[in-house]
């Protein structure tokens, strides 16, 4: 079936394989994927912040200055 199927065909079904790949269960526990991988990577740089922010007053606050003008 795959022999008979045109060329530019062939892309959707390698994807299709990869993704069911990913769902099967012979894959090794613990592995990450390059996804996984740069996820964690970025959260690394991610900083907490021990500042409380109320972000509805800072927007009051932002509406106000930016609309102060308009009467």
């Amino acid at each position: 079936m795959i022999s008979r199927m045109p060329e530019e065909k062939l892309y959707y079904v390698v994807q299709l394989l990869e993704s069911v790949e990913g769902l099967s269960e012979n894959t090794e526990k613990g592995v990450k994927t390059p996804q996984q991988r740069a996820l964690e990577n970025l959260q690394r740089f991610r900083k907490r912040s021990d500042v409380e922010i109320d972000y509805k007053a800072e927007l009051a606050k932002a509406r106000e200055e930016k609309y102060a003008g308009i009467d």
